[in-house]
């Protein structure tokens, strides 16, 4: 099935999309930063964004994305995080200005419009709400107390049709999200709190916390059950076409199965009924899982959003907290459903298409999934292959975070790339300062088609934005098959650091094809898990899975890379399902990657140094990984080589060389030839094919000599 394709007019040279800003202290400051910090000519105004999302204030540290709330207000947009004296504001959602405001109640935000006025809250800390009807002022004054300061996870539904005012509040594994009206001039409670959910995760597979969904561990005094009851919090209401829908989210941001779910009413009291189509937002593959305790918001063209926030390991464990965002609607029977299908891909900003549920993929599929990757250096267990795996948890990591350090990936073919992402991480050694920086990550990217000549497409040579997800939008096709990263600069004395390099493209060269044998078994004694396995499609790279519980509201869906088959365990008990599984291709060369070639045969070298009792030294080894080459010669050096009797070996194998007594005279000097040369040490090979032989050769050097051992292909 051929993806639909939206043509847009850019007429600058770059784009990207994180939001940011500089501080606001008038209505009329319009000094907010450019979307990207680039030396070159950016562009202002891109039309997509690409899941996940980074949360900047200017040049300041990387802020955290948590319980996002966004909504518009005299006709601009505005966002909201949790623990954050200030917010952005934006007329487009692209270009983002952000407005300090220190009286603003800053721990689990709450934002709702009342009679032309905005209100302030956070019930997790205090009971005070405050108010402005100029929020580009960042002036805000207080507006009144509530009745209790014990209102977790609180967010206000004010319905402009009755004038009524309700709180909806709760976060718990046990206690369940409550609605409550107040006064709308007091904030005080004038009914008596009703419960309108609890978890049920016996019958809501969605709502159960399975252990081997963990990302990172939250807490460190118990390890996980194997099934736990999900997290239920973060109670936003919505009223939309008459009824009163109630977001909610499950689970726990540690989890990539961290997700939302709606209930829906007919009056903003309740009874609030389940949406059998649940999950509304559920992502958990990608470099953007998770996705829970967000908001759902309409803008300005009428259309359903979700934001939420998600997790964002790093160094392999818990890390920062960013924002995704989804396109959502509500169908002619009124179920309000998500769409995280090609979530953590280039997706079209509000605004840009008319109906972006259906039209909102931009078409342009990951180009760099799996493919060979060249590196100037590479930390141990830090893999080339991380930087292209699409796992949150891993990552590649230069020795050091020197400029000149970079990755090239072999796309396998001349693509036509449109938008590139970077993900950052940092090794385990590395601290991040709190202080603000005057530069953060900098870097280029070069294109080329022959990995020999460059032309440079991203220069962020002096980045001035601390950044986990950095996008590009490209106004115009490049046409290359090599991208190439290149490290200029890393902060805080890290190492050069990549989650996930994802290059984008290829929207007339992709394909789509519909699997026609498809194979579900729904599981009698657990019904919230089925069980699927597909023929496979020739070229395919990946599979998204739909399902839903009538054959045209296919509404969930997970994306599987590679294989054929997949549990679910996040159905709904009652219901019945329908499935369709599509391939999809970017119609590029498949790099099937060597590990004996990229990571080390797993065979090892010793040098072995005896002890020596006249010097007082002990003796010593050192020991080097062996690779595979494809049939070039295997050259492992030993440095800092100084007089004493030495040998090589496999380790704790047989010996190779030695003992040989290496004297000061073959060691010290300035010629370019081998003092010692030894040949046909041994043979080896592969089964019953010899490919060829070991050699060891000794050279001089002005302080210290080094010990070469080759392994000779003969073919």
């Amino acid at each position: 099935m051929k993806k639909k394709l939206v043509s847009i007019c850019l007429s600058f040279l770059f784009a990207g999309l994180c939001f940011t800003g500089a501080s606001a202290e008038t209505a009329d400051s319009t000094d907010a930063l450019p979307v990207v910090a680039s030396e070159k000519e950016f562009m202002q105004n891109p039309t997509t964004y690409c899941n996940p999302i980074s949360l900047t204030q200017g040049s300041g540290r990387l802020l955290r994305g948590g319980e996002p709330v966004i909504t518009i207000f005299e006709d601009d947009y505005y966002l909201f995080v949790s623990h954050k004296k200030g917010y952005w504001w934006s007329p487009d959602f692209v270009n983002w200005t952000y407005v300090d405001a220190p009286e603003l109640q800053a721990g689990i935000v709450g934002v709702v419009e009342i009679d032309g006025k905005l209100y302030n809250y956070a019930g997790n800390t205090n009971d005070k709400v405050m108010t402005t009807d100029d929020p580009k002022s960042g002036v805000w004054y207080d507006a009144g107390t509530f009745s209790s300061n014990n209102y977790g996870d609180a967010s206000m539904l004010y319905d402009e049709e009755t004038g009524r005012l309700f709180m909806y509040y709760g976060w718990s594994q046990l206690l369940g999200i409550r609605v409550v009206e107040l006064d709308k001039t007091t904030f005080k409670e004038i009914s008596e709190p009703v419960v309108c959910i609890w978890g049920d995760p016996h019958n809501h597979g969605w709502e159960t916390r399975y252990k081997k969904d963990n990302i990172f561990p939250y807490f460190d005094y118990r390890d996980y059950r194997e099934e736990e009851y999900g997290w239920t919090e973060g109670g936003h209401p919505l009223k939309y076409n008459g009824r009163y829908y109630l977001l909610y989210s499950s689970i726990g941001l540690e989890f990539y199965s961290y997700g939302q779910g709606v209930y829906v009413a007919d009056d903003p009291m309740g009874p609030y009924v389940y949406e059998e189509e649940n999950p509304f937002t559920l992502k958990t593959t990608g470099v953007a899982p998770g996705g829970g305790h967000g908001s759902i918001f309409v803008d300005k063209n009428n259309n359903v959003w979700g934001a939420a926030m998600m997790p964002f390991a790093q160094s392999g464990g818990r890390g920062d907290t960013l924002i995704s965002l989804y396109p959502a609607g509500v169908d002619e029977d009124g179920v309000m459903h998500g769409k995280t299908e090609f979530g953590d891909y280039p997706q079209y900003l509000p605004g840009v298409v008319e109906n972006p549920i259906e039209d909102g993929f931009t078409g342009w599929v990951l180009l760099s999934l799996d493919k060979k990757i060249e590196a100037s250096s590479t930390l141990e267990n830090c893999w080339t292959a991380h930087a292209v795996d699409e796992n949150t948890k891993s990552f590649w990591s230069a020795e050091t975070g020197d400029p000149g350090e970079y990755i090239t990936v072999d796309l396998g073919a001349e693509c036509d790339i449109r938008g590139i992402q970077i993900l950052w991480d940092k090794d385990p050694d590395t601290t991040r300062s709190r202080d603000p920086l005057d530069r953060y990550q900098s870097y280029t990217v070069e294109v080329s088609d022959d990995n020999e000549n460059w032309t440079m497409v991203i220069d962020k040579s002096n980045n001035v934005q601390d950044l986990r997800s950095d996008y590009t939008e490209l106004p115009a096709p490049v046409y290359a098959r090599y991208v190439k990263l290149t490290n200029v600069f890393t902060p805080d004395d890290g190492k050069f650091a990549v989650k996930a390099l994802r290059v984008f493209g290829n929207p007339e060269e992709a394909t789509w094809t519909k699997v026609e044998n498809v194979t579900v078994v729904r599981d009698k004694l657990d019904r919230r898990y089925a069980h699927l396995v597909w023929e496979q499609v020739d070229g395919a790279e990946g599979y998204i899975v739909r399902y839903g519980i009538a054959p045209d509201k296919l509404y969930n869906s997970y994306m599987v890379y590679w294989d054929s088959y997949l549990d679910i365990p996040s159905l709904n008990v009652d219901p019945e399902y329908y499935f369709e599984v599509e391939a999809f291709s970017s119609n590029t060369p498949r790099y099937v990657e060597n590990t004996f070639e990229t990571q080390g045969r797993g065979a090892e070298l010793d040098l072995i140094k005896e002890a020596d009792e006249e010097a007082g030294t002990e003796s010593s080894t050192e020991r080097i990984m062996t690779y595979e080459t494809y049939g070039r010669d295997e050259v492992y050096v030993f440095d800092d080589i100084t007089p004493g009797t030495y040998s090589v070996r496999h380790t704790f194998g047989v010996g190779i060389w030695g003992p040989v007594e290496l004297t000061e005279e073959e060691l010290i000097g300035t010629g370019t030839e081998p003092t010692i040369t030894a040949l046909n040490l041994t043979q080896f090979g592969n089964g019953s094919t010899q490919w060829g032989t070991v050699e060891v050769r000794v050279y001089p050097g002005e302080e210290s000599g080094r010990i070469e051992v080759t392994f000779k292909y003969d073919k």
